[in-house]
């Protein structure tokens, strides 16, 4: 298949550990993949590279419109932007927790209604994968980052039901404990006690998420909506 007939990806937060371990596993898999960020990517893994502001609806909707007119119908969307503080209840403000809703919950609402609506007007199929997190299932001690997440799974499985007559799939994974900086910014003796609780004895890799995010975006997972795949080792 060569380049230019290869099916469009679209991957935010794509400058992240988890969101060049995406966009590699797509390319992999044959897609052309555009990725985005509030920085510039810098990945040659990628198709391509767009700097947005995924929490901005008006940047969304000339984000979605640019890409079209680049590069064609994207097909596969991994809504993988977030935002993690590790910041105690009592001490968040009105300013930041509106920023890790906007960034981790409202950017998939509007990344997918702006795709999917492409989608529907061009009379496609297409594939959403959302990136929630194990703080959306079981809560976190950073109240805000587990309220966004826990919302991603709920918006994932309200749209995968909703698109569904459309021919559009929505499912999410929900990563337990990942090596990637933004993990890195979890306090030592709290990454030491989940180390503790999870049956496989290890945090997991990029390279594991994207994994299972791949096989979302796959067709071998047609069958497959509204779902959430725990990548996690077993920590619940």
């Amino acid at each position: 298949m060569s380049d230019e007939s290869a099916p469009i990806a679209v991957v935010t937060g794509a400058a992240g550990g988890i969101g060049r371990a995406v966009t590699a596993a797509l390319t992999r898999a044959g897609h052309r993949v555009v990725g985005v960020d509030v920085e510039p990517v810098g990945d040659p893994a990628a198709y391509a590279s767009l700097v947005a502001d995924v929490a901005v609806p008006e940047q969304v909707e000339q984000l979605f419109a640019r890409i079209h007119e680049r590069y064609g119908q994207p097909t596969v969307l991994v809504n993988n932007a977030g935002v993690y503080h590790a910041r105690a209840f009592l001490d968040y403000d009105p300013k930041t927790y509106a920023q890790v809703l906007d960034v981790n919950l409202g950017a998939v609402f509007f990344c997918t209604q702006a795709f999917a609506r492409s989608l529907v007007a061009a009379g496609r199929p297409g594939t959403v994968v959302n990136v929630a997190s194990i703080s959306g299932q079981s809560g976190s001690p950073d109240a805000a980052y587990g309220a966004s997440k826990g919302g991603c799974i709920a918006l994932t499985r309200s749209l995968g039901r909703a698109l569904a007559e459309h021919r559009i799939r929505v499912n999410a994974v929900a990563p337990g404990l990942v090596e990637t900086p933004m993990a890195a910014r979890i306090p030592v003796e709290r990454r030491d006690d989940y180390r503790a609780r999870i049956p496989v004895g290890r945090f997991g890799t990029p390279a594991e998420v994207a994994a299972a995010v791949a096989w979302l975006a796959d067709p071998a997972s047609s069958y497959v909506t509204a779902t959430i795949l725990d990548v996690n080792g077993g920590l619940h």
